[in-house]
Order: C-alpha cells, then structure tokens, then sequence
C-alpha cells in the first residue's frame, strides 16, 4: 500500500478470498491489495455519489443506485441490500414493540 492506512476489511476480505477458492491464510500482500482496491472502489464511488447530489443538495442513497444503474449486478445487489435491510428494520421495529409490550404487561 502506499500509505499506511488502517485495515478495515481484512477480516472480511480473508473470508471472502476463502470462500471463493484461496487459502485459509492467504498472504498479507494479497489481503493488502485487495484492501487497496476496495477502499478506492468506496472512495470514488462516493465521491461521485456526493458530485450526483450536490445538485439536490442532500446525499442520499438513491444517488449510489443512480450511479451503478448501467451495470445489472451492481444494480440488482444494491437493491436486494436496500430491500434486505428494509426488512431488518421493520423486523428489529416489532421485535422491540413486542418487548415493550411484554415489559408493561409484567
């Protein structure tokens, strides 16, 4: 790497490179890159996300599915996220009226 930067995606970069056919412990060179290439990735993607939304005047997340919209698996996996932690939101929201329910019943 070029700068020292703190490792944010090791553990979950090692996983990944198991699970699509590396070594248990792939190399730290190998895991170094890999984290390069991903902190870029976020950076320019957001980066262009905040461009896209200066024009609005407020980030939102709408402007990261306009950005990837012309590649079909960045598109439909953004959406399946956005979907999937919708779900998790409305989960977490009864899971948390049903505890405050039961807490007043006692």
């Amino acid at each position: 790497m070029s700068t020292k930067r703190k490792r944010m995606f090791s553990k979950e970069l090692k996983h990944m490179m198991y699970g699509f056919g590396d070594v248990r412990e792939p190399l730290h060179e190998s895991i170094d890159l890999l984290e390069e290439l991903v902190f870029e990735f976020i950076q320019e993607m957001t980066l262009k996300a905040a461009q896209v939304s200066n024009k609005r005047g407020k980030f939102q997340t709408e402007d990261l599915v306009f950005l990837v919209r012309k590649d079909p698996k960045k598109y439909y996996r953004v959406i399946e996220l956005l979907r999937m932690n919708e779900e998790l939101k409305k989960a977490k929201k009864a899971f948390d009226e049903t505890n405050v329910e039961e807490e007043e019943n006692i």
